[in-house]
């Protein structure tokens, strides 16, 4: 594995992620491994306690974040979707957003499973996210009804 300072960014090289706006997100699972339920009736999310802590932390963005807000978002089995909308130019960096709600979904989910003498694997996310800057009323269209109907194409 390459250190930190030698792997490539994913990210849009000289664009500013403090900027408001509509971003397209999908964050995956450590190895994508089923961590956050199943699907049952081909559509309905049958959470594990992790699943139930993600999406609890989804909601809890605008806590933390007020200048964030969530538009739509969906939790799958191994990764899940979501429109962030940062609401004012430079109040924070997508970036930090997604480290914090990484790393509190990690750590209540590690405490419940020490909590009950389970192991804690060092992660439960695949490293980075993947991203997409929404540009227009047409792609935010878009990108709702592909997260919305991601559980029917699973």
């Amino acid at each position: 594995m390459k250190p930190d300072s030698e792997r490539r960014s994913i990210r849009y090289e000289g664009y500013d992620y403090s900027m408001a706006g509509y971003y397209a997100l999908t964050i995956c699972a450590r190895n994508k491994t089923h961590l956050f339920g199943s699907l049952v009736s081909g559509e309905t999310l049958q959470p594990t306690i992790l699943g139930r802590i993600v999406a609890d932390e989804l909601t809890n963005i605008t806590v933390r974040f007020p200048t964030v807000r969530v538009d739509t978002s969906v939790v799958m089995p191994n990764h899940l979707h979501l429109i962030l909308v940062l609401t004012r130019n430079h109040a924070v960096v997508l970036g930090e957003v997604i480290s914090d709600f990484k790393s509190g979904c990690y750590t209540k989910w590690r405490h419940q499973l020490l909590a009950i003498d389970q192991p804690a694997p060092p992660s439960c996310w695949q490293r980075n996210y993947y991203d997409r800057i929404i540009r227009n009323a047409a792609e935010l269209e878009g990108y709702r009804k592909y997260i919305l109907d991601n559980p029917s194409r699973w």
